[in-house]
């Protein structure tokens, strides 16, 4: 039976490729597979990796998080840290005592701290914690979803394109599907067997029949899971500093269209691309509609590179460093646009 759902799967992706006009991406219908650099390969990282965000009150990053116990003092008061249930115990000493409100960790006993892909690595010193510390700083784009989990086992086909071998791979735990997603290359296509099954945290289950519905049960976690950290007005956000795409996807991955570009959104709602000393002008709005904000961009004479961000994008999530958009277009088709701050 899995040999006959792979076989559809190749002949699906490879025969709904389509010719394009000179100097254009080739791209594939990725309704029923994707790669490595599909929007839905991150989503789906965020979902399996190690949770790093809930742990923010220890180490002050969602790049890495610290592995449980830790004995710790915060303003001259000890907290053993067993679980997660702790972590109040640690706000409240950072809150109601004087102090530097740093947290100072008892190297007596061991300390690791755990990346995305479930790697721990011991800590010696809290110099050296506080080094990695300072070198991620407090704002990640890739925040864990920990309100959704898969249901596991399931199945994943596998294509390489290089040597037209394909197999199937059985997904058993979290800690595997991220380092596959992670591990794939550029020549890798990817298919999971439907039906997949969902969990959310309320308890909630949900079958997923294709990639476009796993897609936006993630996209809707995103927004339960309420990423996006910061109170400060997302129009404040935007008007302040300089901004790069750090990420584009139009039916394929196109993001180095934009490399050099600087964007500037200016309060009086003007907008300014520079790349290479050249200057396009154009303008900006943010508008919130049925409970959602769009960010629509308009360029004046523009390159066809900045004529394809002109359209009204939805705020998916954002913080004070960085923004991510997403366009659906007609038959369910989804774009993404992702900025960070320079």
């Amino acid at each position: 039976m899995r040999s006959f759902i792979w076989l559809v799967l190749i002949v699906f992706a490879f025969s709904t490729v389509s010719c394009q006009d000179e100097g254009e991406t080739v791209s594939q219908d990725t309704t029923n597979s994707f790669s490595k650099t599909s929007p839905i390969s991150s989503l789906i990282k965020r979902v399996s990796q190690y949770e790093t965000t809930g742990d923010n009150v220890l180490d002050g990053t969602s790049n890495c998080s610290i592995q449980l116990p830790v004995h710790v003092t915060v303003n001259g008061h000890y907290i053993y840290v067993a679980d997660s249930s702790d972590f109040q115990q640690v706000e409240y000493a950072k809150d109601n005592y004087p102090g530097d409100d740093v947290v100072h960790f008892d190297f007596n006993y061991n300390v690791s701290i755990i990346y995305p892909n479930y790697d721990a690595y011991a800590i010696s010193s809290q110099t050296q914690l506080d080094y990695i510390f300072s070198h991620y700083g407090d704002d990640s784009p890739y925040r864990d979803i920990d309100c959704l989990d898969f249901d596991y086992p399931f199945y994943i086909n596998l294509y390489n394109t290089n040597n037209q071998v394909g197999s199937t791979l059985k997904i058993n735990n979290d800690s595997q599907l991220y380092n596959f997603i992670d591990d794939l290359n550029t020549a890798q296509i990817v298919g999971i067997v439907f039906p997949l099954y969902l969990t959310k945290t309320n308890g909630q289950h949900l079958t997923i029949n294709n990639n476009s519905q796993l897609e936006d049960a993630i996209e809707a976690a995103v927004t339960d899971c309420s990423t996006t950290t910061t109170t400060t007005p997302l129009q404040d956000i935007i008007s302040s500093g300089t901004w790069h795409v750090t990420y584009f996807f139009d039916s394929a991955e196109e993001t180095s269209y934009y490399n050099g570009y600087n964007f500037t959104f200016n309060t009086n709602g003007t907008t300014l691309a520079v790349k290479n000393s050249i200057s396009t002008q154009g303008d900006w709005v943010l508008q919130t509609q049925m409970g959602h904000q769009y960010f629509t961009l308009h360029f004046n004479n523009e390159p066809q590179e900045l004529h394809e961000l002109e359209t009204n994008w939805e705020v998916m999530e954002y913080t004070s460093t960085y923004l991510r958009l997403r366009h659906e277009e007609g038959g369910g088709e989804c774009h993404y646009l992702y900025f960070a701050k320079n």
